[in-house]
């Protein structure tokens, strides 16, 4: 029973995703691993003409080949989002052709796990170049089109981290939060012109941007597939957030108690940290131990 009941969710996922990409052009940044790909792979699943921004070019012609193999189209475009002369050329040949991009799924990203005294002002530049300079720029580029039609949809991949508070992350944490807030201007900007602009506020997600930090090995975290679903029904249902409920929660509770939220931070953020770092150097030993 649970099986048919998955099996119809798919299908109304499918289905919902293919009446929502009809016809439209989708930019989806990052999309060279993790949830982007993930999402590219959906969208080109569901008949997407899909436009696949990242650095690495040889990562692109790999999941463009994929996407072409489930039904979609796709293109590569090579870029660092962090070099904003690189996204204005980007922007500029994408405005020179016939077909307007209609949906852009701001995904790339880069983080830093590092307590705040430790961070380098170089650590600041890169962070804030990739996780707001770069994206705001992109969007920048793209909006003549979308205003010119009166049509389109901004999907910023976000984090919790700018709702809950997340301590080691402060420098990547505060560039996703001044995209938000560049959107969230933007959106109310737009008004009523026919163009929506949503925030996924991701939970933490098992991709390669996780690895250099093991000790959330341990913690409960979403496949980079299930994240690309929230995208995908952020792609359908254009709200203007999306976001898991305890974290609103929390939220409201920076606001509203401010105290007894850094109280809580303050007793139990270390702790458990410590105990799960306990609980990956046990594992680590035991696995020495099974292959000596």
């Amino acid at each position: 029973m649970l099986h048919a009941w998955q099996a119809r969710a798919e299908e109304r996922y499918r289905t919902r995703l293919r009446e929502a990409l009809r016809g439209r052009r989708v930019l989806i940044t990052g999309a060279s691993s993790g949830i982007g790909r993930a999402f590219a792979l959906d969208a080109a699943a569901a008949g997407g003409d899909l436009v696949l921004v990242a650095r690495r070019r040889e990562e692109l012609e790999r999941i463009a080949g994929e996407c072409r193999r489930r039904g979609g189209r796709a293109e590569v475009r090579p870029a660092d989002l962090a070099d904003i002369g690189a996204v204005r050329e980007l922007t500029e040949a994408l405005g020179r052709e016939e077909r307007a991009v209609e949906v852009l799924v701001s995904n790339a990203g880069v983080s830093l796990r590092r307590p705040l005294a430790s961070h380098r002002p170089e650590d600041l530049e890169r962070l804030a170049a990739v996780n707001y300079l770069g994206p705001a720029a992109l969007t920048l580029g793209l909006l003549p089109a979308m205003l010119a039609r009166g049509a389109g949809h901004v999907v910023h991949v976000s984090t919790i981290g700018t709702q809950t508070g997340a301590p080691l992350f402060a420098a990547y944490v505060a560039a996703k939060a001044a995209c938000d807030h560049f959107l969230r201007t933007l959106r109310l900007e737009l008004g009523e012109r026919g163009i929506a602009v949503t925030a996924v506020h991701m939970p933490l997600v098992r991709t390669p941007m996780m690895a250099p930090s093991r000790i959330y090995e341990l913690f409960p975290a979403l496949t980079a597939e299930r994240a690309a679903r929230r995208i995908g029904w952020a792609v359908v249902k254009r709200p203007l957030r999306v976001a898991p409920r305890w974290a609103t929660a929390l939220e409201l509770g920076h606001v509203l108690a401010p105290g007894l939220v850094q109280r809580a931070f303050a007793w139990g953020h270390e702790p458990l940290h410590g105990w799960f770092g306990r609980r990956l150097a046990r594992r680590d030993r035991l696995r020495a131990g099974r292959d000596r």
